[in-house]
């Protein structure tokens, strides 16, 4: 049996002296489709197979977090491994740390089981879902670990989530790095990737330079396409059009910068920003320990750009509810290439069965046929709204933002709700459906709110506590809701939104599966089967099948056509 060296720091892992066999099984194993890869000359002429690997053959050397993978499936594959390492950083917090003012309670301890295998494998993925505390496991890690940590997130509201989280519970004071504040600090310190990942970024005054002329060539294009089309309504002869245009062109030439000041400014710029890097860069390889917030996302290269800098970070955790569930293989593997396998696994039900979340009641309201399109005199044509074959972005607006059934149904639902004392969330995807369903709730005598992307956080955070103070029956949300806000414990959960993605659909769902502090510890949950149209019932059925299939879920499902029975489910008004 031949034996490989395999040397691992907190990057990169390398194959040292390695046959050619193991290099080619270490190939494949990190390999994957290239996304798009059908439509390139290559592929087409039978020149490569379209796919890719984040194996470096001639270097031998790959991200440090698939070194778990690999040298499983080398042992498989017949080789003997020497994993050559220096033992992790020891960490400096207490053993058993307190990081907060609740007792400790039996139920959560797999938030202590997940901060003891991070400290046993350094890199894992903990695979909590929604409502299992990953806040407080984070918490738990650092106050373990105790040395300069990074909070990494794409969300400004999670990144000052905790911030807050981590200066209230724990007394410290957290640097930020990210939504127009950059103060590190050396110990706790929350960051966004959209700030760091281009701070990072290397240029070069030949690459800033094709950007400006690219950006100009646009730029130049509009103002001509924007000219032609005012002189085309203002009916223009060809000779005055031609001078129109003949004229605007020589004034985009004139206003261009010379090749000499273009350079000189590009230089200049590309100077400053590589000097700001080379801190930023300077600041990342500080970190000991990262924890990536909502890993699921870690698939885009922001994440990935990022923890390639973080050289000392030899602890890394990712928390998410949803790991390895792209439609990319790439952007799967991105994300245990930078933080390892999973280590821990907390389900649905396994929350549900201590009482930590509340168990859904889900019911599927059937669809109506849409309607006849009327004409001006407000008679039917003859002619439906939408049917079976219409693209989606049509079907979507007819079928879901504006059909009258199903939103009349939304606010029925939340009308019946608050009867019985149960506030509600409505999540959608397009802020028109929200505009319209808030209209249509002001006129039921709801006390209704509507937030999205444009809210500022203040105003986001004033709806969620006038829901948690019972000031409003119901929130209407889009998706800013989806991820890590602190969202009080509600009655009913309707998915107004449609779509089929698993991610946002299991997260939605435990938007409203706090636990509840008085009643039955029940939410309940509405979704609709959407027929009349294939892309819409495609991914109705797909939403389904994800709740079929997730223990704890698919128990609370209502058989066709019942109703939720309020008096049997113990709800009184």
């Amino acid at each position: 049996m031949s034996t490989i060296n395999l040397a691992c720091n907190a990057t990169t892992a390398k194959l040292i002296d390695a046959p050619r066999e193991a290099k080619l099984l270490v190939s494949s194993i990190l390999s994957y489709k290239v996304e798009g890869a059908e439509h390139m000359a290559a592929f087409k002429k039978n020149q490569w197979d379209g796919r890719s690997s984040f194996f470096e053959f001639r270097s031998g050397t790959f991200p440090a977090g698939f070194a778990h993978a690999v040298i499983n499936e080398l042992k498989r594959g017949g080789f003997a491994v020497n994993l050559v390492r220096k033992p992790l950083p020891k960490p400096l917090g207490p053993v058993e740390p307190v990081v907060d003012a609740f007792p400790k309670d039996p139920r959560y301890d797999y938030q202590d089981e997940a901060m003891n295998q991070l400290l046993r494998q350094g890199q894992m993925v903990a695979q909590v879902a929604t409502g299992g505390g990953k806040s407080r496991i984070a918490k738990l890690c650092y106050a373990r670990i105790k040395r300069p940590t990074l909070f990494l997130t794409t969300r400004s509201v999670l990144m000052h989530q905790m911030k807050d989280a981590f200066e209230a519970d724990m007394g410290i004071t957290v640097g930020v790095m990210g939504d127009g504040e950059w103060k590190p600090s050396v110990g706790m310190n929350v960051g966004m990737v959209q700030t760091l990942a281009p701070y990072a970024e290397l240029k070069t005054a030949e690459k800033e330079i094709e950007r400006f002329l690219e950006a100009q060539h646009s730029k130049e294009q509009l103002q001509m396409d924007s000219a032609r089309i005012k002189l085309k309504k203002d009916k223009a002869d060809l000779k005055q059009t031609n001078l129109v245009v003949a004229k605007l062109r020589k004034t985009q030439i004139e206003q261009r910068p010379s090749d000499k000041f273009l350079a000189l400014r590009v230089e200049a710029k590309v100077k400053n920003h590589n000097a700001r890097r080379d801190k930023v860069i300077k600041v990342l390889s500080i970190f000991e320990f990262v924890i990536l917030e909502e890993a699921h996302e870690a698939g885009g290269t922001g994440f990935y750009d990022l923890m390639r800098h973080c050289k000392s970070a030899h602890y890394r955790l990712s928390l998410t509810a949803t790991p390895f569930m792209r439609d990319g293989e790439e952007s799967n593997m991105r994300l245990m290439a930078c933080s390892g396998p999973i280590g821990i696994k907390i389900t649905e039900k396994l929350l549900i069965d201590r009482g930590i979340l509340a168990r859904p009641i889900l019911k599927y309201v059937p669809a109506k046929p849409p309607p006849f399109v009327l004409d001006k005199g407000g008679k039917a044509t003859g002619r439906k709204e939408y049917s079976r074959t219409t693209p989606w972005a049509k079907a979507y607006k007819a079928g879901i933002v504006n059909s009258e059934y199903r939103n009349a149904h939304i606010v029925q639902e939340a009308v019946r709700s608050a009867k019985h004392g149960l506030t509600s969330m409505v999540l959608i995807q397009h802020t028109a459906h929200g505009k319209a369903l808030k209209d249509l709730m002001v006129k039921a005598h709801l006390r209704v709110e509507f937030i999205h992307g444009k809210h500022e956080q203040a105003q986001r955070k004033k709806a969620l506590v006038d829901l948690a103070s019972g000031s409003l029956d119901v929130l209407i949300g889009s998706t800013i809701l989806d991820v890590g806000v602190d969202v009080p414990a509600v009655g009913m959960i309707i998915l107004a939104g449609g779509g089929k993605a698993e991610v946002s659909l299991r997260q939605r769902i435990g938007r409203g599966l706090r636990c509840k502090k008085s009643g039955p510890n029940i939410c309940l949950v509405v979704d609709f089967e959407d027929s009349y149209n294939s892309h819409l019932r495609d991914h109705a059925k797909q939403r389904k099948a994800i709740v079929t299939g997730t223990p704890g879920f698919v128990e609370g499902i209502l058989a066709d056509n019942c109703d939720f029975n309020y008096k049997k489910l113990g709800i009184v008004a």
